[in-house]
């Protein structure tokens, strides 16, 4: 899904720009914009991380597995690791996941305006 949103917010078309990337965009009372979703479910996770003990180093190893990063002397250690067999595993992928649709959509944003004040 991030995908499509991120091919879709190349298009150059000003309304598409506005409501996918523009977090100033006036709306309607109960109406939704991509940075309303977003806020939304970034303040969700906030709530949820707190949970969580130890978020930083969890989130390093999981980072790690997911890019292949893991060396096999650590890949024991990380099958013999709870935080592996945690179900929170799900929210830091999931934490990951936003992370770099939100660099995405910005780095799309930069170039952007960019191309448009150059012109």
């Amino acid at each position: 899904m991030t995908l499509v949103i991120a091919k879709i917010a190349h298009l150059p078309h000003p309304h598409i720009h506005e409501l996918l990337l523009d977090p100033y965009l006036p709306v309607a009372p109960g109406c939704r914009t991509l940075f309303t979703v977003l806020n939304r479910v970034v303040m969700d996770l906030k709530a949820r991380m707190r949970v969580l003990s130890d978020f930083q180093s969890q989130m390093i190893i999981v980072r790690k597995q997911l890019m292949g990063m893991v060396e096999d002397d650590e890949r024991h250690k990380i099958e013999d690791n709870p935080i592996m067999n945690l179900p929170h595993i799900d929210l830091l992928e999931a934490v990951i996941v936003l992370e770099e649709f939100c660099k995405e959509l910005a780095a799309i944003a930069f170039v952007k305006h960019h191309t448009s004040s150059s012109r």
